[in-house]
């Protein structure tokens, strides 16, 4: 054992209280959840209904303002000045209305999103509640938000949650 992991370990064991030092660890990845539990899918598909519209006429406009600055990029050397100048100032005021809506729905989506996790994230969290005390799991991580470095695959207890949340799930 090199001395920084020696040093570690001791750094840890000091802090820790030794229940939790020798307890087992799991961690479930919960985006995975998310994305492919029963009730994860249900609001995926929930915001996607609400929003997708919205989106393709944001899209359909981005269209528009391209098609109107390639216009003006093809027939502006047969253009007058004033009508350049006229052309140019319907774009610009195109694109920062687009730019408005964009932004808009954009806050909209987020607060969707965070209100929408709600209705995972509480049973998601007696799921995984319920599999680590079936697995004997003391300590259950999440390895994108803790600075995990490596985690061994066997401690994966995702699998087994969105198994026990779709169970759950109408």
């Amino acid at each position: 054992m090199t001395r920084s992991s020696l040093a570690l370990a001791l750094l840890v064991s000091s802090i820790l209280p030794l229940e939790v030092v020798a307890t087992t660890v799991g961690y479930v990845d919960m985006q995975q959840v998310l994305e492919e539990s029963k009730v994860g899918k249900r609001v995926q598909e929930q915001l996607r209904a609400e929003f997708e519209p919205r989106g393709q006429a944001l899209g359909e406009e981005e269209q528009a303002i391209r098609q109107l600055q390639m216009n003006l990029e093809r027939d502006g050397p047969l253009m007058s000045a004033d009508q350049v100048s006229a052309q140019e100032a319907e774009i610009q005021t195109r694109i920062e209305a687009f730019q408005e809506q964009a932004n808009a729905i954009q806050l909209e989506v987020a607060k969707a999103q965070q209100e929408k996790s709600r209705e995972i994230i509480i049973p998601a969290r007696d799921s995984i509640n319920a599999v680590a005390k079936k697995k004997k799991v003391g300590v259950v991580l999440e390895p994108g938000m803790s600075g995990l470095l490596y985690v061994d695959e066997a401690l994966d207890l995702t699998g087994d949650v969105i198994k026990d949340l779709d169970a759950k799930t109408p």
